[in-house]
C-alpha cells in the first residue's frame, strides 16, 4: 500500500485536462470483441486470467492458474528455477526450458517456460497436457480457444445460418439449450448478450459474403458471453425475435423503410403478426436495436488497481494484487449490470497498465454517481479482511477549505474530490455496513486517508482494500470463488443503495 497512499506531484487544472480529453479519447482504440483474457469457467462462477503472447505462443501465469484449481502450499524461487508444492504434488520449472518435473517424473512442453514481469508463465498447452495430472477436476477444452470448462461445467453450443429475405437477411442462431438474451448496439454493431450461461463456440467468428451481414463474432473476454453482429453497410435496422422457448434467436437485418408512417399497423390487413410472448428473461425490442436507445443509465466506475508490469502486492503462495482486484472488479461489474440500473465503467480491462491520469479521465468523463477503487495489501494477521477508505487531504497551512473551492471548470483537478467528502464518507459507511454482513471476513470502521487514487475523482469515491496479501501470508482464503462472490454482492448492493439515496 506504499504506492497506494503516496502523494505525487500536482496535476494541471481541470481546464487543461479537459482540453486534452478529446485528443486522448480519439487515440484510445475501441476494444469491442478483442480478447485479452483466458476464461476459466467453474460451476456457478468464472475467472479471468490475462494472456501474454511471446514468439507466437500464448502464455498464462502459472501460479494464478494453479490457485484457481487447487492450493499452492508453498514456492521456492531461485534465479532460474521454481519449485511449487501444489496439493499433493511437487513441480519444478526452469526458465527457458521446455522440460519440467512433476513428482520427479519428467514432461516436455512444445514451448519453453518463461518469466515475464516477475511472473512464471506456462504455455496454454499446460492446461490440457499437465493440468489433468495435477487435479481431479473434469476438464473440457477446445484447442485454440481462450476458455476452459472445469468441474463438470456443461457449456451450451450453437449453430449459425443466414438466409436472404425480400429486402434484407435473416440470421438464425440455434442453441442446444435455452439461453437468456438481451440486445444492445455500439460502435456500429449489434450485440446479443447471452446471459451468464457458459457457451462453447464451434467457431470464434463466422464471415459471410452477404450485402447485409458481414460477420458474427463470439466474445466472452470479460466473462460475459455475447454475439457481435457486424453489418455490411450503414443504414440498416436490426429486428431480433426468439422461438422454441429461447433456444432459437432470429435477427432480421433490413433496409430502413422510406418512412415509418408507411409501415402497416398491427390492426391493418397485411400487417406482420404480433410476436408471441417470450420466455422469462428474454427481451424482444419493439423497434430496431439502434432506433430507440433510450436515456443513458447512470454510471458507476470500478477501478482495479495496478496492471501490466505493476503487479502490486504478492502473497507467499504467489497471488498478485493486480489479478485479485481484476477478478473482484469483474464480479462487481456483473452484479451491477444484472440490476439493469447502471452502466459500469472499468478503468482497466485485462492486464494493462493505467496511469493515475488515465484512470481519472476515464472516471470523470463518465460523470459517475460513484467511484470505487480496489486494492489488496498487508492487513496483518487478520485475513480475510476488507477495509474501506474515503479521502482526507494532507494537511497544508495554505489549503483553502473545501467549501471555498469554485464549482466551475476551473476547480483544481488535484482538489476536486474535496467537493465530495461528505458524500464519500456516506458511501464508505454504506459499504462497511454491507460488508460486515459477510460472515467470512473481518471489517473495521471506514478510515479517512490521503489516498492518491481518490484525490482527483469528481464524484463520491472510496477505496476498498482486501487483505492480507503479504509475502509471509498465504492468500488462498481471499481467492475462494464463493467468498469473492459474497464480497462482490455486498459491494454492489451498497453501491445500489447509495446511488438510490439509501444507507
Amino acid at each position: 500500500m506504499a504506492k497506494f497512499f503516496r502523494t505525487l506531484f500536482r496535476l494541471p487544472t481541470l481546464l487543461i485536462l479537459s482540453l486534452g480529453i478529446g485528443l486522448w479519447l480519439a487515440v484510445w482504440p475501441a476494444r469491442v470483441g478483442r480478447s485479452e483474457n483466458f476464461v476459466f469457467y467453474f460451476p456457478g462462477s468464472y475467472h479471468l486470467v490475462p494472456i501474454e503472447v511471446s514468439d507466437g505462443t500464448r502464455y498464462l501465469p502459472l501460479l494464478q492458474v494453479l490457485n484457481l484449481v487447487g492450493k499452492v502450499a508453498g514456492i521456492q524461487e531461485k534465479k532460474n528455477s521454481l519449485k511449487v508444492w501444489f496439493d499433493d504434488s511437487q513441480l519444478e520449472f526452469h526458465q527457458g526450458e521446455k522440460k519440467l518435473n512433476i513428482n520427479k517424473a519428467s514432461f516436455v512442453l512444445s514451448s519453453p517456460v518463461r518469466v515475464s514481469n516477475g511472473q512464471w508463465m506456462v504455455p496454454i498447452e499446460f492446461l490440457t497436457t499437465l493440468l489433468p495430472k495435477l487435479t481431479k477436476e473434469a476438464i473440457q477444452y477446445k484447442a485454440g480457444q481462450d476458455r476452459i470448462f472445469l468441474g463438470g461445467v456443461r457449456p451450451a453450443v450453437f449453430t449459425v445460418r443466414i438466409d436472404p429475405t425480400g429486402n434484407g437477411a435473416r440470421l438464425t442462431v440455434r442453441f442446444d439449450e435455452r439461453v437468456s438474451v438481451r440486445t444492445k448496439s455500439g460502435n456500429g454493431k449489434w450485440i446479443l448478450l447471452l446471459g451468464d450461461r457458459p457457451i462453447l463456440p464451434i467457431e470464434q467468428a463466422y464471415h459471410f459474403q452477404n450485402p447485409y451481414i458481414s460477420e458474427l463474432q463470439f466474445d466472452d473476454q470479460d466473462g460475459q458471453p455475447k454475439l457481435i453482429v457486424t453489418p455490411s453497410t450503414s443504414g440498416l435496422n436490426f429486428y431480433p425475435s426468439f422461438a422454441e422457448d429461447g433456444r432459437v434467436v432470429m435477427a432480421d437485418v433490413l433496409k430502413s423503410p422510406a418512412t415509418l408512417a408507411q409501415a402497416p399497423q398491427p390492426s391493418q390487413p397485411g400487417a406482420p403478426p404480433t410476436p408471441a410472448p417470450q420466455p422469462p428473461g428474454v427481451t424482444t425490442p419493439g423497434t430496431p436495436a439502434e432506433a430507440a436507445p433510450g436515456p443513458p443509465l447512470p454510471a458507476i466506475v470500478i477501478d482495479a488497481a495496478h496492471g501490466g508490469q505493476d503487479t502490486g502486492a504478492r502473497s507467499r503462495d504467489g497471488i498478485l494484487e493486480k489479478d485479485l482486484v481484476a477478478q473482484l472488479a469483474s464480479n462487481i461489474r456483473a452484479a451491477l449490470v444484472d440490476t439493469k440500473k447502471y452502466r459500469v465503467v472499468l478503468t482497466r480491462v485485462g492486464d494493462v497498465a493505467r496511469s493515475y491520469e488515465e484512470r481519472e479521465i476515464a472516471a470523470n468523463v463518465a460523470h459517475p454517481v460513484l467511484f470505487v477503487t480496489l486494492h489488496a495489501g498487508n492487513s496483518g494477521t487478520s485475513t480475510p479482511h476488507v477495509g474501506v477508505y474515503s479521502y482526507r487531504a494532507a494537511s497544508s497551512p495554505a489549503a483553502e477549505p473545501a467549501d471555498a473551492l469554485p464549482r466551475s471548470l476551473f476547480a483544481p483537478w488535484e482538489r476536486v474530490q474535496e467537493l465530495h467528502l461528505e458524500q464519500s464518507r456516506g458511501l464508505a459507511v454504506a459499504l462497511e455496513q454491507h460488508l460486515m454482513q459477510v460472515q467470512a471476513i473481518s471489517t473495521g470502521e471506514p478510515v479517512e486517508a490521503p489516498v492518491r487514487g481518490l484525490r482527483s475523482i469528481d464524484a463520491p469515491a472510496v477505496a476498498i482494500e482486501l487483505g492480507s496479501l503479504a509475502p509471509d501470508v498465504d492468500a488462498a482464503p481471499l481467492t475462494k470463488p464463493d467468498l469473492l462472490k459474497q464480497i462482490s454482492k455486498a459491494i454492489s448492493e451498497a453501491c445500489d443503495s447509495f446511488a438510490r439515496g439509501g444507507a
